[in-house]
């Protein structure tokens, strides 16, 4: 035998903790330091016990140790049940049965448990990386139950392509009615029912701006959200204001909302042009916003309302990826008709005592034209004056705005579209600041705009007399490239992060990639109710009702399990057969087409003695290939001796009749 062939105790302590190990390992990241750490050393000591053939631990000491382990999971969670604590809990009692694990009884309740901490971890994440570990690590559990109607007393190649062969088979065969049932089986709108709440949010835009606080984003290279045009249509990327947060009260140094946003009226809203479709997945941020481009009149497959100043709010805070459809104008009118009065004191409102240098100017200004000379000559201002763009600003005092305006003089988008609002409100002109997105990456492979963390931006909105809100991105007089290639390209080359450099070979490496995981959360991830039921119909439309969906899944499982019986009732020659028992098949497969059929109650000696009688110039090959198949099918000889038999019957090719010798 190779392998641990040579110590039975520590071979089948191997087939049962490797496999257990790979699922722990999934949860390692999750759960407290203390816990992996107990878990791995019950397996060394198990491990040095078997391997050193010490007596087995009692099961006393192993209860023992349950019961600090229950406590340290209460002062840990302050609760034995949850997902985290009951996760928790089933890892230290894996570690600790590893301990006293005596029969196959044992061995096949820690693989069920492990099946059950596999499913766990896969409902924390359902990555496609974390995906493809999850389906490794249940082969390997399968082939850990494969392993106790075998050769679990050894581990070596032969035992491992053994086992592991069972399991990938019985996985393969289980494909089938999986696929069958993940596309039938009716889908419920919350995730797997509302089972889980998943809770972790990647950081995006916030419910403020403050100076610093979007250039931060800038080092983030996390998908925001993505965004699939219909009919393959590709916007410029000048044009892809993502409409997110709009904040009109000021403090002097950060805006927010400046209260409860009131719902939109129809009439205020003029759509001019053509619409365009497209569908958004947008990633969990844990606000309620929900950024879309242009006037979007219809948005599908989302619970959500629009305000009066354009923002798309979900009716809970995005805790899980979402896919939205929606329908927009890239051109249109807000308020053309004129504005409320509560609505006109919030977009003039700045605070008593600051920044009188800035008032000084934009009043200057206001003396000089009409609204739109106004704007036109803060843009003018702002292109030639020496401002520049940049991630490191320096610090603002009490009066932020002359600072910026008349020192520092560099800033990023939060700065200048912060200064170009209190320009315009100090000039008495109606502004706002609106946050969001700008531009994106467009992904040719997969045909769609991906829009980062780093694009995020700020732009202004002015409302002018007859044409209603008018939007303004002043960081486009000081660095049109930001608004034309994004955010990396308008920074000065000393300040690009190393993570934003694209090296130009990786690039498509990494949009297929992301195009995979894309595909992946759309078709498996998000394959909720209304994406089951467009592709049931499309296959045909009576497979779109709640019925149809069940009776089929029920006659698809109905139709699985009589083909299980009937292979398990059929006889034993249909069987899969190992290794040894199919080489030798095909050596009495390529005797028989000689004329030596072996009788059916023939033993492979009795079977070779008569052959070698009838064909002495084969039998020495005869006798040599009977004797390694007797060898490795019942004396259980190693992997060597099976390598020989596949190498002796690869070359048993026996002619018709003898070769006559001169």
């Amino acid at each position: 035998m190779t392998g641990l062939g040579n110590n039975p105790q520590l071979a089948r302590f191997a087939w049962l903790a490797l496999p257990l190990a790979l699922v722990v390992a999934l949860h390692v990241g999750r759960l407290p330091l203390w816990i992996g750490l107990m878990w791995l050393g019950c397996a060394l000591w198990r491990g040095i016990q078997a391997a050193r053939r010490y007596p087995r631990v009692p099961r006393w000491p192993a209860l023992l140790l349950a019961l600090p382990s229950l406590v340290g999971i209460l002062l840990e969670y302050r609760t034995l049940i949850g997902p985290e604590a009951g996760v928790g809990l089933l890892v230290l009692l894996t570690g600790l049965k590893l301990l006293e694990t005596r029969d196959a009884r044992d061995h096949g309740i820690l693989v069920l448990v492990g099946y059950f901490l596999l499913l766990a971890g896969f409902l924390e994440d359902q990555s496609l990386p974390v995906a493809a570990y999850a389906m490794f690590s249940a082969l390997a559990l399968t082939a850990s139950l494969a392993s106790l109607h075998g050769e679990a007393a050894f581990l070596g190649r032969l035992q491992f392509r053994r086992h592991f062969g069972t399991a990938a088979m019985l996985l393969l065969q289980a494909l089938p009615l999986t696929l069958a049932l993940f596309v039938l089986v009716p889908r419920i709108p919350a995730p797997l029912g509302g089972l889980i709440q998943i809770e972790h949010a990647q950081s995006g835009l916030s419910d403020q701006m403050s100076p610093g606080s979007i250039s931060r984003l800038m080092l983030s290279n996390q998908p925001a959200f993505r965004a699939e045009f219909a009919a393959g249509a590709k916007p410029a990327s000048e044009t892809l204001y993502w409409r997110g947060p709009v904040f009109w009260h000021y403090d002097g140094l950060s805006w927010r909302e400046g209260g409860s946003p009131r719902p939109a009226d129809p009439f205020d809203l003029e759509p001019r042009g053509e619409a365009i479709e497209y569908r958004v997945t947008l990633e969990p941020h844990a606000q309620r916003w929900l950024f879309v481009a242009g006037l979007a009149t219809e948005l599908a497959e989302a619970n959500a309302r629009l305000t009066a100043d354009l923002q798309w709010l979900a009716d809970k805070p995005v805790k899980e990826r979402l896919h939205y459809r929606v329908k927009a104008h890239p051109d249109y009118r807000l308020d053309a008709g004129g504005l409320s009065a509560a609505d006109r004191a919030r977009a003039l409102a700045l605070p008593e005592g600051r920044n009188p240098k800035t008032h000084a100017l934009a009043r200057a200004w206001a003396a000089r034209g009409d609204a739109a000379a106004v704007v036109d000559e803060a843009l003018r201002h702002f292109r030639t004056q020496p401002f520049r763009y940049t991630l490191n600003p320096p610090h603002l005092g009490e009066h932020a705005m002359d600072d910026f305006m008349f020192a520092s003089r560099a800033g990023y988008c939060e700065h200048y579209s912060s200064a170009f609002v209190v320009l315009m409100r100090a000039a008495g002109i109606p502004a706002r600041v609106v946050t969001g997105y700008q531009g994106g990456e467009y992904n040719a492979i997969g045909e769609y705009w991906i829009v980062r963390g780093r694009d995020a931006h700020a732009w202004a909105e002015v409302w002018l007399e007859d044409e209603g809100w008018r939007r303004v991105d002043p960081t486009a007089a000081i660095a049109p490239e930001r608004v034309e290639s994004g955010s990396v390209a308008a920074l000065p080359r000393a300040e690009r992060p190393f993570a934003m450099i694209d090296i130009g070979w990786l690039k498509p490496v990494r949009l297929a990639w992301d195009t995979l995981n894309n595909r992946w959360n759309l078709w498996v991830i998000g394959f909720n109710h209304e994406r089951q039921r467009q592709f049931l119909a499309g296959i045909h439309p009576t497979l779109a009702s709640l019925e149809a969906m069940l009776w089929a899944a029920l006659g698809i499982a109905a139709l699985f399990v009589l083909v299980l019986l009937a292979g398990l009732l059929g006889p034993a020659g249909s069987r899969d057969r190992d290794a040894a028992s199919r080489l030798y098949a095909r050596f009495c497969k390529r005797l028989a087409r000689i004329g030596l059929v072996r009788a059916a109650s023939e033993g492979p000696r009795a079977f070779a003695r008569r052959a070698a009688q009838a064909r002495p110039d084969l039998a020495r090959a005869i006798g040599k290939i009977s004797e390694l198949y007797v060898g490795v099918r019942y004396a259980g000889a190693g992997e060597d001796e099976l390598i020989r038999l596949r190498r002796a019957v690869r070359a048993f090719r026996p002619a018709p009749r003898p070769t006559l010798r001169r």
